[in-house]
């Protein structure tokens, strides 16, 4: 949720009375100077088969044909893009917003990496290469409203393919050096053959169990790094457990905060301007809170500067050097041998899988017909963008990263001038009149991580157990939305009590727990070996193989009627908005003050290939039209 210049008009729906655009409105326009839109419909419809939403089939395995239509599409609009904004104070906003709402993630994420990476990988790394991304991404990008960062899955690729380097008997940064290298020029030729087109192919099954598996690593890692500390195990090398304690206090409060707040735009007390402040910088706020408590007497614990609570482990102030002993500059032959460079190819090529499914889901999401984008993606060109970022990651020693959600399709909310509308149904609707499409707001939120890099005074007062306990946060907000997750809760009611959705109006009841437990089990599958299996690192691996699973096993256990419903790759943005009104809030009626469409955050589940596909390419037909309209009258013989 973002708190920009909303507009907050509630108006009746009208349907739109405009006869469509017939074969005969259209005028033929010659070589005159007029473009020719005859049969427009029937095209639609005939394309819709071939056509991915302008990530289209035939580019694959096609050199260049993708990138070179990209780039056709986007170059003609480059210098718009740095025009003057229509609301420079929307732009402001959402540049503050996207910067806060990445930054919290990035000090959890860098404190995960620490940890798992022995120190060589922290927040000086974690910041400057999203800075560093983030610029590279906001200039050269075809599509600049995603925003680039560290993300979850990154860091615990990094962390789980931190042993290999004593496999191999390699120095750490020369292999993680040709790991962003191998994974760089995969992404790059990927983008040329028209690979990204694969990501067409994940279902909400792949992408459900994605997001629970995301969901349940968060969990796990927060309870134990808040937990572990203060059990009784460790004998005489327990150290005092009251700054434990404390610890263990401060994050289960932060996450109290974060999560409160999360739901404010939902309250009936105070205005909307503060209750949509008060939802979007919920993270923000918790910090604030947990890291004013924690120098509270008798919380702080601290001896004369000695003991007392973890903070933050950044130096203080930062001379601008690595968090490690070494130089910036990584030489990529010192340390390792022929052997370990050929290694680094497979955490390589996972960081490939990974960022294949997640950058681009990421891309898509922050597309979505919903923000009514006048400007074509370049998934395939960006997808080019992201292997370059790859080379001063390799060089510097930085964690690479990509896309992220819900952070990416969030920016572009926030750059949306947005108004309530009642449609035909009773139902309130949030509608996008404009968006903001620009470059400004992805640069500058980029350039702000260098300030937070020249601020790491502010950043030292934060305790640990703040991180732990947003970490918390991020994984049940994760579930919260969640389908498997809903499934699962739904297995605890009675019956009759079930809300009446068409995956519990349509298919069998042990049809729907049949299918649930196959996704759980998937989803704890590959947690159990991302956590505890000396090949963690393989995990992307794992996801990616559950598209050809649900294709061509899957399709024969369970009916083609059935899946429709437990897999539904078409559903609308429409018909998932209904489904989660009904699910959180059962006992609300349509005209309730709420506003259910605010109350949802993009989830990576929300991905619907079929649907997206349909929606974007009505997107484009419209604009095609809308260009015809807009077009002067002809002159009379």
């Amino acid at each position: 949720m973002s708190p920009q210049q909303d507009e907050n008009v509630e108006v009746e729906a009208a349907k739109d009375e405009e006869s469509d655009v017939t074969e005969s409105n259209m005028k033929d326009r010659s070589s005159d100077g007029v473009v020719t839109f005859a049969n427009t419909q029937q095209n639609n419809d005939s394309d819709d088969d071939d056509d991915d939403g302008d990530g289209e089939e035939r580019n694959l395995f096609v050199f260049m044909k993708g990138i070179k239509e990209d780039l056709k599409a986007r170059v003609p609009l480059y210098m718009s893009d740095w025009g003057r904004p229509r609301n420079i104070q929307t732009v402001v906003n959402a540049t503050v917003f996207a910067f806060v709402i990445q930054l919290i993630p990035a000090l959890i994420f860098a404190e995960l990496m620490d940890r798992q990476t022995d120190g060589n990988l922290a927040t000086a790394e974690t910041l400057l290469s999203s800075g560093i991304m983030g610029i590279i991404y906001a200039i050269f990008s075809g599509q600049p409203l995603v925003i680039m960062g560290i993300t979850g899955p990154v860091a615990l690729l990094l962390g789980t393919s931190f042993g290999l380097t004593e496999r191999f008997d390699a120095e750490y940064f020369p292999f993680f050096f040709w790991i962003c290298i191998w994974a760089g020029l995969m992404h790059i030729i990927s983008s040329m053959i028209g690979l990204v087109h694969l990501v067409w192919k994940v279902t909400p099954f792949t992408s459900q169990i994605f997001e629970f598996f995301i969901a349940i690593t968060f969990i796990y890692a927060s309870v134990r790094d808040l937990i572990e500390p203060i059990y009784f195990g460790q004998g005489r090398y327990q150290v005092d457990r009251s700054a434990q304690y404390a610890t263990l206090m401060i994050g289960m409060i932060t996450f109290y905060v974060a999560w409160t707040l999360h739901f404010a735009e939902q309250w009936t007390i105070l205005t909307r301007q503060v209750r949509v402040f008060l939802e979007s910088y919920n993270t923000l706020i918790a910090v604030v809170v947990g890291t004013a408590l924690s120098y509270l007497p008798g919380v702080e614990l601290s001896n004369n500067g000695a003991g007392g609570l973890e903070r933050v482990g950044v130096i203080v102030p930062w001379d601008w050097q690595p968090t490690a002993d070494r130089p910036w500059v990584t030489n990529p032959l010192s340390g390792i041998d022929a052997g370990g460079i050929m290694a680094a190819i497979i955490p390589g090529f996972m960081f490939f899988l990974l960022f294949i499914i997640d950058h681009n889901v990421s891309s898509i999401l922050t597309q979505s017909p919903k923000y009514n984008l006048k400007k074509p993606p370049a998934y395939h060109w960006d997808f080019f963008v992201l292997g370059v970022t790859f080379i001063p990651c390799a060089i510097l020693g930085l964690p690479p990263g990509n896309g992220l959600i819900p952070q990416a399709p969030l920016h572009c909310r926030a750059l949306c001038t947005r108004k309530f509308e009642t449609d035909e149904h009773g139902v309130r609707r949030e509608v996008v009149s404009f968006c903001e499409e620009q470059r400004w707001s992805g640069l500058v939120q980029a350039l702000l991580m260098f300030v937070a890099l020249a601020s790491f005074r502010l950043i030292s007062w934060i305790p640990r157990g703040c991180l732990f306990g947003l970490f918390l946060y991020l994984g049940v907000g994760a579930l919260h939305g969640n389908e498997i997750w809903e499934r699962i809760t739904f297995c605890l009611m009675i019956e009759k009590k079930r809300p009446k959705i068409p995956v519990v109006r349509e298919v069998k009841w042990m049809t729907v727990v049949f299918y649930t437990f196959i996704q759980v089990a998937c989803g704890f599958c590959v947690f159990g070996v991302a956590q505890f299996a000396s090949v963690g690192y393989i995990y992307p691996a794992l996801l990616t193989i559950l598209v050809p699973f649900r294709s061509y096993i899957l399709s024969h256990v369970f009916t083609e009627r059935d899946l429709k419903y437990l897999d539904p790759s078409d559903k609308t943005e429409e018909e998932q908005e209904e489904e989660h009104r009904r699910i959180r809030h059962p006992r609300q009626d349509s005209m309730s003050t709420v506003d259910f469409e605010s109350d949802h955050v993009p989830h990576f589940g929300d991905f619907r290939p079929d649907a997206l596909k349909k929606a974007l390419k009505k997107r484009k037909s419209k604009d095609e039209v809308d260009e015809v309209r807009s077009l002067p009258p002809l002159d009379s013989a």
